[in-house]
């Protein structure tokens, strides 16, 4: 403590000899930051950043303490899995923790189950035997022992780890090595699965220190006998975000990579497609047949995934994969280089599942984000830092995505939004989702540093379990990523929540303010009907999706009395396909799926 108070004085009086010019880009109204689109994950880290102490008696956020880190910031990308839960019900967590920003960093792990009732004193135990090591995640055998992946990057000596517990929740765990060079490119950021015949799967993205290509390469490889050796590394793809994970079915021999992949020539990071590449049989993968499951398409104003995927296989042996969405305005040249920019706010988020193949959308914001007072941080959409679950049950047709999002209403004192983490359901497979429920719900405006309950960087289990999700997230005491320059060095818990599955609707198909019914018919040609009612008043818009996101029409825009209402589409003008009407009021939205065949 005496250490972090020194550190306090000497920042303090570097702030005043600065002057107004530092102490100006503290104020709630600072313009939200000019970013770059591209994301390498090696933006500048500050050196020494002020330090305020936090009081676990002023958290709101529910959940229980698992451990602390002052890194708020867990994932430059894709979230991945710090929670995972093993065959006797045993709850394994991982983190990148530090307690004291800039000077201490490692992966801290912590477990309880029905072998061990209590999780561990709340630091959690080393898992890294280096300091310095970060950017974890986490996946268990089938005999309940948890694997870690993370890397340490010393700058020019970056490293990919992969450690194994010696026993269910023993806290020891044996170190293995897996490659981590593509040619000359070093390799971090790893996520990791292990699969039901026990083998360690790990990908990860080249760091941009020192690059000498465009696009960086993912690296893929694996361990057959519990991390001793690793295979050569394969070259997956190519992308320009960090956003490639890897996953593995509980029911079969499959495992599937998952990522962002840069439309055509596209180098700003800004305009991606979602590919995935499978292996049937967890051994050999068919590197040369990677489907693209978006096929965005470049125009003027276009909507693009960005840097953010999950994915999970249900007990169906079916794969999942959800992602982000932004709009682009402007066209691109030739040589891929971004003329115009992505719109601040204006997201969408979308699920798309192996079944069906079909895509469908379940949270959308049409507005643009305020310009100044309350910026999302670095990276981060209306919609950000999610993970997707299912029913471990075999014909279930449950899926549930946890999210963060934010409100312009709560914002800390320092300019940047408090996040809350929320949960939207789907019965049938993505086909239909239920509104969605705030899990956190820790609102803190105007909040000082040590006071804010911004929670964020959240991950669910990849099952329920016990009729409930299993969630693991941040609760930053000063809202903002620290590696990003954003906010002040805070003690912030690790927070673990179960929630349980009827609290998220299970039984509710319908907000109660209004219901929405089937379109009919169904398949149509040219024309359907959609009927909906009204509980009461409310300002309603009712508008048309295709399956990339794009609004094809608008049906309703306005305030509508309570009661019945029916409106027919005329899509003679349209191309046969999938749509997705959404009707939305001011407290809920349902969206649902049409097939227009001509």
């Amino acid at each position: 403590m005496t250490r972090k108070i020194l550190i306090l004085a000497i920042v303090l009086m570097l702030i005043a000899l600065a002057g107004s010019a530092f102490a100006v880009d503290l104020v709630k109204t600072r313009p939200i930051p000019t970013r770059p689109l591209y994301i390498s994950g090696a933006e500048p880290v500050p050196a020494v950043v002020p330090y305020y102490p936090s009081s676990p008696s002023l958290i709101c956020s529910p959940g229980d303490t698992m451990g602390y880190t002052q890194y708020d910031y867990q994932t430059n990308g894709s979230t991945g899995r710090r929670i995972v839960i093993d065959s006797q019900g045993g709850m394994h967590f991982d983190w990148m923790w530090s307690d004291q920003y800039g000077v201490t960093r490692n992966i801290r792990y912590n477990c309880f189950g029905p072998s061990f009732p209590s999780p561990w004193p709340q630091e959690g135990v080393n898992v890294a035997y280096r300091a310095g090591s970060g950017y974890t995640t986490i996946s268990v055998s089938t005999d309940d022992r948890a694997v870690c992946a993370y890397h340490n990057a010393a700058t020019g000596a970056e490293s990919l780890y992969a450690a194994k517990d010696i026993f269910q929740c023993q806290g020891t765990f044996f170190t293995g090595h897996p490659p981590n060079r593509i040619s000359a490119n070093k390799l971090v950021w790893p996520y990791v699965t292990v699969d039901r015949n026990n083998r360690i799967h790990v990908v990860a993205t080249t760091t941009t220190t020192g690059m000498s290509y465009t696009y960086e390469p993912i690296g893929y490889s694996r361990s057959n006998n519990g991390g001793s050796t690793w295979t050569a590394i394969a070259p997956v793809d190519t992308t320009r975000t960090i956003s490639a994970i890897v996953v593995s079915s509980k029911v079969s021999d499959k495992v599937a990579i998952v990522y962002c992949h840069p439309y055509l020539n596209d180098t700003t990071s800004g305009r991606n497609n979602i590919y995935y590449i499978q292996s049937t049989d967890g051994t050999t993968w068919p590197w040369t047949s990677k489907t693209n499951i978006t096929n965005y398409h470049r125009n003027n104003d276009s909507l693009y995934a960005y840097t953010e995927v999950s994915a999970v296989y249900d007990y169906n042996d079916d794969l999942h994969i959800v992602w982000n969405a932004q709009y682009v305005s402007g066209p691109v040249n030739s040589l891929g280089n971004g003329l115009g920019a992505m719109y601040y706010g204006r997201a969408h988020m979308y699920h798309w599942d192996a079944t069906a193949n079909s895509i469908s959308s379940f949270a959308s914001f049409d507005s643009t984000w305020p310009s100044e007072g309350c910026d999302m941080g670095g990276w981060n959409f209306v919609y950000c830092k999610f993970s997707v679950s299912v029913n471990p049950t075999v014909g279930s047709q449950q899926v549930f995505v946890a999210y963060t999002s934010w409100d312009t209403s709560d914002c800390s004192n320092g300019g940047f939004a408090n996040g809350d983490i929320y949960m939207q359901q789907s019965n049938d497979n993505g086909a239909t989702w239920l509104p969605r429920v705030n899990m956190t719900a820790s609102q803190s405006p105007l909040c000082d540093p040590g006071d804010c309950d911004s929670d964020n960087w959240s991950s669910l289990s990849e099952y329920t379990y016990n009729n409930s999700l299993h969630l693991f997230y941040v609760n930053d005491r000063d809202a903002g990523g620290l590696p990003q320059t954003e906010g002040t060095a805070t003690d912030n818990p690790m927070l673990y929540l179960a929630f349980p599955v009827s609290a998220v609707g299970d039984d509710i198909s319908q907000p109660k303010d209004f219901s929405l019914a089937q379109n009919y018919p169904n398949p149509f040609n040219a024309r359907t009907n959609i009927d909906f009612e009204l509980a009461k008043g409310s300002m309603v818009n009712l508008s048309v999706y295709d399956i990339t996101g794009a609004k094809v029409s608008t049906l309703v825009n306005g305030k509508l009395d309570a009661g019945k209402h029916q409106v027919n589409w005329d899509a003679n003008g349209v191309a046969s396909g999938v749509y997705f009407y959404t009707l939305k009021t001011n407290e809920a939205e349902v969206t649902k799926k049409m097939t227009l065949l001509k």
